[in-house]
Parts: C-alpha cells; sequence; structure tokens
C-alpha cells in the first residue's frame, strides 16, 4: 500500500503553462512542460486505511425471568435515552411474593414487640439519641458511593444512593425535629436517660438536614436531566456540608445510664466514679422505630402495587429503603443486647435475629426478581430489532437465549481499517485521521486512532495491520458497515517552501530543479536543493531555492515518494 497524501492551505501555489519544446540540451525536446511558483504552505502527511464503520457500542437485552411479555414500548427505528423502560413482563407473580415479604417483616416486628421488656415499648420521645448520628454516617457513606457510580458512569445507580442518603436524612430530620423532650421509661431506680438540653444546638442540626436534603433532591434533578458533570461538582459540595451537619448532629447524643446490678456482667464498662454503666443509644425501642419505617415502605409498596401507579424501579427503591432499615435495626439489636435486661432470653435473641436475616434475603431477592421482569435501556441509543412480541411466553429454556430488544448506540462509530506492514510503525494511537465513506463522498469526518493492532494478518501474500478509529460526533446518518477510507495525519509541517514533486530530478542525495532565468527567452539553469518532508505531490524544500523563484515542473516525471 503506497503513501496517500493531502496538502492542506497550500499558498498561493500559482500554475502557469507554458508549451515550449526544449532549453538547451539539457531538457527532453518532446516534453510538455509547465513553470509554478515556490510558495510556502502547510504540508499534511497521511497513512491510508481502507476499512468499514462500526457501531460497538450494542447490546442484545434480554429478560432475567420466564414469563409472559406483557408491553413492548418501543418500535423498531425509535431512539431512546438511557433508563427508558422498552418492555415488560406480566410482574403478577413478583408483586405477590413481595406481599408476602412484607407480611414476614410484619410477622417479625410482633416477635420483637412481644419479647422486649415493656420498659422499652413504644416511641421513646426523649432526644436526640445515637441513632441520628448512625443515620448521618449511613448517609455520607452512601453520598460516597454516588460519587463513584457517577466518575463510572452508573448514573441509575447514583442516583439510587442518592435517595437512600436522603431517606437516612429525612429520618434523623424526623428524629431531632419533635416538639418536646420527655421521658417514658419505667422503674426510674435502675435506668435513666440523660437528655443534651441544647435546643439552640439543635435547632441548627435540624436546619442543615433541611439544607443537605434540599441539596440531595437537586442533584438528582441533575443527573435525571443529564447534566452530570454539573451533578458531580455538586455532589462533592454536598459530601463537604454534610461533615458539618455530622459534627452537629455528633454533639447531641444523649446517654442511658444503667444500675451496677443490671450491668454487673461487664464490670470493664462501669464508670469509676458514678458506679454506672452508660449505653448509648440507639435502644431497642428505637429499632422497633426502624422496624415501623420499614412497614411504612412496605405499605407504600402494596398501596403501588395493588394501584400499578408505579415502575420496576420506583418499586425497587422502596425495597432497598425497607432492607437497609432492616440491617440498621439488626445492628442495634446485636449490638444493644444489654437493654434486653431478661426479657429477651439467648434463644429467643438468636430466633429474632434469624427472622430479621430471613426477612433481610427475601427482600433482596425479590426486589431483584421484580427488576428481571423489566428492560431498561442502558445507554442512549436506537432500537435496531424487536425479538419478541406481546402475549410471548418466556420458558425457563428460552428466555435467557432470547433477545427482546437489540440496542444500538448510532451516534458512538469507529471504523475498522488495515494498515500496510510497511507503514505500520508510523501509526500511533492518538493520531488524528480524515475519514471518507464511500456513500457519502462529500462528507469529511474527523477522527482519532484508538488502537493499533500489535498482531498482523495475512492475506494475498500482503500482511496488514488491524487499526481502530474513533469518529468526532456528528449529524450525519451512518451506518454501521459503510465502506470508509481514512487518511491518518503522521506528519504535520506548517509554513514552509513547497514545490511539487513533478519538479524535482536527480535521486537522493543529488535532488535537482531547473530554475527558470528569463521566462522570455525561456532559459533554465540547474539548481541543487536539499529536501525534507514529501507526500505524493509536493515537498518540502530546506534550502538551494527561496520563495517566489519560478521552476520546471515536468508533466510526468519527478520526485517519487520515499516508501514508493
Amino acid at each position: 500500500m503506497k503513501n496517500k497524501i493531502i496538502t492542506a492551505i497550500i499558498l498561493l501555489i500559482v500554475l502557469s503553462t507554458l508549451g515550449f519544446a526544449g532549453c538547451g540540451g539539457e531538457q527532453p525536446e518532446a516534453a510538455e512542460r509547465q513553470i509554478t511558483t515556490a510558495e510556502r504552505g502547510d504540508l499534511i502527511v497521511t497513512i491510508p486505511a481502507d476499512g468499514n464503520l462500526d457501531m460497538p457500542r450494542e447490546v442484545q437485552l434480554k429478560f432475567g425471568t420466564p414469563g409472559t411479555v406483557q408491553t413492548i414500548y418501543v418500535e423498531k427505528g425509535q431512539r431512546v435515552n438511557e433508563g427508558t423502560l422498552l418492555a415488560k413482563l406480566d410482574d403478577a407473580t413478583q408483586k405477590l411474593a413481595i406481599a408476602s415479604a412484607q407480611y414476614n417483616v410484619e410477622l417479625a416486628m410482633n416477635e420483637l414487640v412481644q419479647k422486649i421488656h415493656p420498659a422499652f415499648m413504644g416511641y421513646p420521645t426523649s432526644y436526640p439519641d445515637s441513632s441520628t448520628i448512625l443515620r448521618v454516617e449511613q448517609a455520607q457513606e452512601e453520598l460516597s458511593q454516588a460519587q463513584k457510580f457517577l466518575d463510572q458512569g452508573n448514573y441509575q445507580e447514583a442516583v439510587a444512593e442518592l435517595r437512600l442518603a436522603q431517606h437516612d436524612l429525612d429520618a434523623s430530620y424526623k428524629m431531632l425535629n419533635v416538639p418536646e423532650i420527655a421521658i417514658y421509661l419505667q422503674r426510674q431506680d435502675e435506668i435513666q436517660y440523660t437528655p443534651v438540653d441544647r435546643y439552640l444546638d439543635i435547632s441548627r442540626a435540624i436546619k442543615l438536614l433541611e439544607q443537605d436534603l434540599t441539596r440531595l433532591a437537586e442533584i438528582q434533578t441533575l443527573i435525571e436531566q443529564g447534566d452530570y458533570d454539573d451533578a458531580k461538582t455538586e455532589l462533592n459540595t454536598a459530601q463537604y456540608k454534610l461533615k458539618e451537619t455530622y459534627q452537629r448532629v455528633k454533639g447531641l447524643s444523649g446517654r442511658i445510664v444503667v444500675s451496677q446490678r443490671i450491668g454487673a456482667c461487664c464490670q470493664q464498662y462501669i464508670d469509676a466514679t458514678t458506679g454506672l454503666m452508660p449505653i448509648p443509644y440507639p435502644d431497642t425501642s428505637t429499632s422497633l422505630a426502624w422496624m415501623r419505617q420499614v412497614e411504612e415502605n412496605l405499605q407504600k409498596i402494596q398501596a403501588c402495587k395493588d394501584s400499578d401507579s408505579c415502575d420496576a424501579l420506583e418499586l425497587a427503591t422502596l425495597l432497598r429503603m425497607a432492607q437497609h432499615d432492616v440491617e440498621m435495626s439488626q445492628t442495634i439489636l446485636e449490638n444493644n443486647e444489654l437493654i434486653f435486661r431478661g426479657g429477651l432470653n439467648l434463644k429467643a435473641s438468636r430466633a429474632y435475629n434469624l427472622n430479621l436475616q430471613i426477612a433481610e434475603q427475601d427482600l433482596k431477592l425479590y426486589k431483584d426478581e421484580l427488576m428481571k421482569t423489566e428492560i431498561l435501556a442502558p445507554f442512549n441509543g436506537t432500537v435496531v430489532d424487536i425479538g419478541v412480541k406481546e402475549n410471548d411466553q418466556l420458558s425457563s429454556f428460552d428466555y435467557s437465549s432470547k433477545t427482546a430488544v437489540y440496542l444500538v448506540d448510532t451516534r458512538t462509530v469507529e471504523m475498522d481499517g488495515m494498515i500496510d506492514e510497511i507503514d505500520i510503525y508510523k501509526v500511533k494511537v492518538g493520531q488524528e485521521a480524515i475519514i471518507i465513506v464511500d456513500a457519502l463522498p462529500d462528507l469529511e469526518l474527523r477522527g482519532k486512532v484508538t488502537f493499533v493492532s500489535p498482531l498482523g494478518t495475512r492475506e494475498t501474500g500482503v500482511v496488514e495491520f488491524p487499526v481502530t478509529i474513533s469518529l468526532e460526533p456528528t449529524e450525519a446518518a451512518l451506518k454501521g458497515g459503510l465502506t470508509a477510507t481514512a487518511d491518518i495525519i503522521i506528519e504535520k509541517h506548517e509554513n514552509v517552501l513547497l514545490i511539487p514533486n513533478r519538479s524535482i530530478k536527480g535521486s537522493p542525495g543529488d535532488y535537482w530543479v531547473d530554475v527558470v532565468i528569463d521566462e522570455k527567452k525561456v532559459t533554465t539553469e540547474k539548481r541543487p536543493v536539499v529536501l525534507g518532508a514529501e507526500s505524493g505531490r509536493f515537498s518540502e524544500v530546506i534550502s538551494g531555492l527561496s520563495e517566489g523563484e519560478r521552476i520546471i515542473v515536468e508533466a510526468t516525471r519527478g520526485r517519487m515518494p520515499s516508501s514508493y
């Protein structure tokens, strides 16, 4: 494959055609000659690559579970955005499983109520307690995870983490924002709660939580609108601000103090001054409160299921919030068993924890199963094929192999080309390229080399190496498979003295040109020149010729490109 050259912005190359025969004994008598002027310009040297257009970002989307195809929401050729619902199975079975999971969680809650000592029944109205701190800590972790998902381009997961952080901050806000302090505990001789009486500090913490919640809602809106860079910036700010909130809430925590008799098993924890053992909230009542939040979320899920008013993504979000609260409640119970004071023995404790674990596993399982009934667009693209139709039955044998929707990102286009082995070491990743599609000869596309294969292929005795060129975005309606040719730019020489290759005579190391001395008398002189970069049409003059000098151009002769 020979070097192919394009010469851009050649400044004022003037060709004057003269038909004359001979100019002394140095010229062939019958040759047709032209006269041109040595001028400055830009020389661009390229390597050609022939190949085809490809759209690498494609996916054959399949349902994750057997079932009946309920609805196809798109048509062939339709342009869709990331997150668009494309197709859905009948999800009645999955919703029934969710109802069963809700019932099991309620059973676990009833067991908790029956086994906890009466002194800790109901909601404590004393505040603030350490559960507010736990909630804010969880929100900080969720914001960090959302930031990672944003950086990775997993925008749906980022939104899910932001919603969970909102849920935790809202719970912390509600715990702090109560109208009065009251202590409803029995047997005050053994247990008493010491609240923190800092109303102004509490008001400030509430205000900060309100601001944090507003900020997270704004970030979710930015992601939904596709303003991902702004969302990343605002998320960094939100993480910084939440640290201030955390420090404020952390300073508000009250504590429970338990008498020495109750804490006799754990002498190392007893305060030497007071003889009492401080146990920070959360206590079992807090755990119960959180389990009731789980119940509220599951009731929302039930209402959503009954009315069919929300999609699988919203249901999955509610399920995740419920699962999250169950996990935190379980942590509280495991870490604060001293509070049970004999009302819950070891056997009952283990049984209760086991029930919680089962409920948690069920929630996760049914969340996953529900999500498998819907197909969402993983990226912006065009639907190029639909492999199922409504009311189709997908069995356990074919659901995982049958493509429901074939989605292609037609805006992400590459060219897969081949480079001759002679030129392969001149081609590097990052080099610019100009691409011409055979079917669109008047359209000039731009791109960059993104891959040069280290492994060549031999066909008809010629070794060629695959290269990949990523095209810049264009409004042209390109199609995968179109034949194209790329000129990969390997050199750029700006504002250099240029002459046509057909004006150059001699051989490497001994090049010369015929310089016109007198156009009227048609006299020339032989002038040695030193040449630099060259292309199929022009060469750079290093020395031996000045700008503006007139030279003879042969019609059929001249310097051949060095790679010929």
